[in-house]
């Protein structure tokens, strides 16, 4: 469904550039015509120089464009009537079907996205501390973070209903790192991380970050796959809107 919605996300982007109109290609012998219709009441159209190959190729792609879009629609829907109806019907569900009392009796192969997810979220871990004076910035799940910035990461996380745990340790080579960010993808129920790199006009920061990003790959934390981060200077603030689409495109 993911990728099916971003083609219709790209198809939709591109042809708010389209030019207007259609491209009409005539065969006569071994030559090829080209032709703007622009007017339905005019359906030959005006012929394009052939010397405007700009045109030519941006009208044959909007056509392409426009049936993949369709396409792309016509399959987010079937999907959508398949993924309802396999929920319905999930294996999941065989579970939630029974008694609380039988359910207190059985050990089930694959626990329901809720429980799973209250499961994930209640495991205790030793947090980092804050030293003394240092600034207090709460997020709406109550955890305290480490600046406005991962605030307002924390809260749309928590808006949107994505779990995640705030510095979660994770140990590599012996040495304990904490991501700002451990997430919980429920579509796949895959952990994945995500650290927000605050201070990039910051020499002494930026170094020491890329060395723990090398380090990351190093251990199977892949940039685009299983990690994310985004990224702030003193002159270029966190847009929360790239955070929206990470949510949208990434972590769901």
């Amino acid at each position: 469904m993911t990728s099916v919605k971003s083609i219709i996300n790209w198809c939709e982007a591109s042809l708010v550039k389209a030019p207007e109109g259609r491209l009409k290609i005539l065969h006569q012998g071994t030559s090829v015509y080209f032709y703007h219709v622009t007017d339905n009441k005019n359906p030959n159209g005006k012929m394009i120089n052939q010397d405007n190959q700009k045109l030519i190729t941006a009208l044959a792609q909007k056509s392409y464009l426009k049936t993949l879009l369709r396409k792309a629609r016509e399959e987010e829907k079937l999907l959508t009537i398949f993924l309802n109806r396999y929920k319905e019907n999930s294996l999941e569900n065989i579970y939630e079907s029974c008694s609380n009392t039988r359910k207190t009796l059985i050990t089930p192969f694959i626990l329901p996205d809720d429980e799973y997810k209250e499961k994930w979220l209640s495991k205790e871990y030793k947090r980092k501390g804050f030293d003394e004076g240092f600034p207090i910035y709460t997020t709406m799940k109550g955890d305290r973070v480490r600046s406005k910035s991962e605030q307002l990461i924390a809260d749309r996380l928590y808006y949107n209903n994505i779990p995640y745990r705030y510095e979660y340790p994770l140990v590599f080579d012996d040495v304990v790192f904490h991501p700002d960010f451990t997430i919980l993808r429920m579509s796949d129920r895959r952990e994945i991380y995500y650290e927000h790199l605050g201070r990039m006009d910051d020499p002494g920061y930026v170094n020491k970050n890329i060395r723990r990003i090398n380090i990351y790959s190093n251990n199977g934390l892949v940039l685009g796959d299983n990690l994310f981060t985004t990224f702030e200077t003193g002159i270029n603030p966190l847009d929360i809107r790239t955070v929206d689409r990470l949510i949208k495109n990434c972590f769901m």
